[in-house]
């Protein structure tokens, strides 16, 4: 193996995403060793299970996963869980894992660590959805709003990464904000949504939305790591497209809904099987919501997909 070759762990390593993280790095010549890494939950560390992921515990004590870091000579370290429903672990996220990314920016940080690129992959969800935010969202720090608990717990976790980039000048930190993912294994809400036989729209708005296919997130977060971005950027598939053109492309039929959502009706509705727009749709769907992502294709990382393709492959593994 070449002299600087990489060898990287990479966290949630039984998800979809980190799976597909795996795949591509693994057939990069520049990369001498990939480990899948699972949190534990007690303190010791495990064997590995398939033979192909180290169980080690993260928090609330950094200490072990310092210790692997060592042991293994990572120099790279990709986070995919940072939330679960970009990872393909659920298909809605409640929070952040703050804890862990704390954990893991302090064992990162620890003396003697040969770790100079941390990649975390978080979420557009930290962005703002209203008749004010524009059209395209660029990278820039956020304040969420306190009733946007999934927001607050991204810009936690995000605000901690951050401080360790500050703080050790010799590691590269690069957050991308990845957009809702559609895939065959992986569905985000909006991804959910669209998947039904009937899918609601909301009367009156004719919506710009955005996702990212798997594979583009997979490739992303390799190049950030291979290249060893730093900074802010954010992550989809090509170009957008309004909702009731993805209905289309999808083939299923769209029944159009009062663009309202109801925290004591939702489940008498998901239970009768009555079209509705979930609650937490309910602005996005008025309102629509798009990420620019010139900043990372200025480096050099193309997507491999448009939005007609991944909607078409949504179309192709309909429940």
């Amino acid at each position: 193996m070449a002299e600087g070759a990489r060898r990287i762990a990479v966290t949630a390593g039984r998800s979809p995403l980190a799976r597909r993280v795996i795949e591509r790095l693994c057939a990069d010549a520049r990369v001498e060793l990939v480990r899948a890494v699972e949190p534990s939950q007690g303190p010791r560390r495990g064997k590995r299970r398939g033979g192909d992921v180290d169980v080690v515990p993260f928090a609330p004590d950094h200490r072990p996963f310092t210790a692997y870091l060592e042991q293994e000579r990572i120099d790279t370290v990709i986070q995919c869980g940072l939330l679960r429903d970009r990872s393909g672990l659920a298909e809605r996220a409640s929070e952040a894992d703050v804890i862990g990314t704390m954990c893991l920016g302090a064992a990162i940080a620890h003396e003697g660590v040969p770790v100079r690129s941390w990649v975390l992959a978080s979420s557009t969800a930290i962005y703002p959805i209203d008749s004010h935010a524009p059209m395209f969202q660029r990278e820039r720090r956020e304040l969420p709003r306190e009733d946007e608990s999934i927001a607050l717990s991204i810009a936690e976790a995000e605000d901690y990464a951050g401080d360790v980039a500050e703080r050790l000048s010799d590691v590269n930190v690069a957050i991308l904000r990845l957009q809702q993912i559609a895939d065959r294994e992986v569905r985000g809400p909006l991804a959910a949504l669209l998947a039904r036989r009937f899918v609601p729209s909301p009367i009156g708005f004719a919506p710009v939305i955005q996702l990212l296919h798997l594979d583009d997130a997979a490739s992303a977060l390799a190049f950030a790591a291979l290249a060893e971005l730093a900074g802010l950027y954010n992550v989809a598939s090509a170009g957008v497209i309004h909702w009731d053109d993805a209905v289309r492309a999808t083939g299923n039929g769209s029944v159009p809904v009062l663009p309202l959502g109801s925290w004591l009706l939702e489940p008498l509705l998901e239970r009768i099987g009555v079209p509705h727009l979930p609650r937490e749709m309910v602005e996005l769907l008025r309102f629509g919501h798009a990420v620019d992502t010139k900043k990372l294709e200025s480096t050099g990382w193309k997507p491999g997909h448009d939005q007609w393709a991944v909607l078409r492959e949504l179309s192709r593994t309909r429940p």
